[in-house]
């Protein structure tokens, strides 16, 4: 890994990817990660993220490896947020891990806790997704769960997961998840909250293309905060950080770092 530059503040491990390369590199860390739980804990806990960027990568993951199998029956997949639309709806996260993660996978499946969006609301829908990871995950009432990886993309307007600036979710504490409207008005959503994000032992950002160029430079080199740039949340990480950047997503950045290529 390429440690920052200490030009800029933060304690991520920051890595500059080509582009060819970025599916690939990524799903091996996602790999090692997953693979280093379960060696410990013999469990992991992993928390998907949505969009669009993580597809190429979630089919490199799924797909068979030798050198490094996973044993996906005792992975417990979680995923950071859902659009409140039904699961086969075409802007479903569950469906996009669906059919590019779990569909590549021979033999024995992760288990799986999907948002249930089949609820009459998103907040009734939010409320069971708590419930649920409380549960799974054996926490006493007013826990936080202690997820092993959590994912996450970031927004050109800074967002992450489903946490956008200014919203007062991005301040309320000891929650697990929300039921949040985008300041675009564009359907309701489910979000982990930012504690139950923070609360993870590992976070690893996956962020592609010139059009996060800008938002990159503010989130790793602004003077910004939170309310503003909800991806800031990775500065209030109890565990471990890791940036994953590629070369275009890159371009503005101040500081130039060492990249993959």
């Amino acid at each position: 890994m390429n440690s920052s530059d200490s030009q800029i503040s933060n304690p991520a491990q920051i890595e500059i990817v080509e582009a060819k390369l970025f599916a690939t590199v990524v799903a091996e860390e996602i790999r090692a990660s997953i693979n280093d739980a379960l060696a410990e804990r013999g469990r992991c806990s992993l928390v998907l993220a949505g969009g669009s960027t993580p597809s190429p990568i979630y089919r490199a993951l799924g797909r068979p490896s030798k050198d490094e199998a996973i044993d996906w029956s005792n992975v417990h997949i979680y995923w950071g947020d859902e659009r409140f639309v039904s699961h086969d709806d075409n802007q479903s996260n569950y469906r996009m891990a669906d059919e590019t993660l779990v569909a590549q996978m021979a033999g024995r499946r992760p288990k799986l806790y999907p948002v249930n969006t089949a609820l009459k609301s998103a907040t009734e829908a939010a409320n069971a997704y708590s419930e649920t990871i409380q549960q799974a995950e054996g926490l006493k009432p007013g826990e936080l769960p202690n997820f092993d990886i959590v994912l996450l993309g970031v927004g050109e307007d800074g967002h992450t997961a489903s946490l956008f600036a200014n919203s007062p979710v991005l301040n309320e504490h000891g929650l697990i998840a929300h039921a949040i409207t985008p300041p675009n008005g564009e359907g309701e959503r489910i979000t982990l909250s930012v504690d139950s994000i923070t609360n993870a032992k590992k976070i690893i950002f996956i962020v592609k293309g010139e059009t996060k160029a800008i938002v990159m430079r503010r989130v790793l080199e602004g003077e910004e905060q939170l309310d503003a740039l909800p991806a800031k949340l990775y500065k209030n990480a109890k565990g471990a950080v890791t940036w994953f950047i590629d070369s275009s997503a890159a371009t503005k950045l101040a500081t130039k770092l060492e990249k993959r290529s």
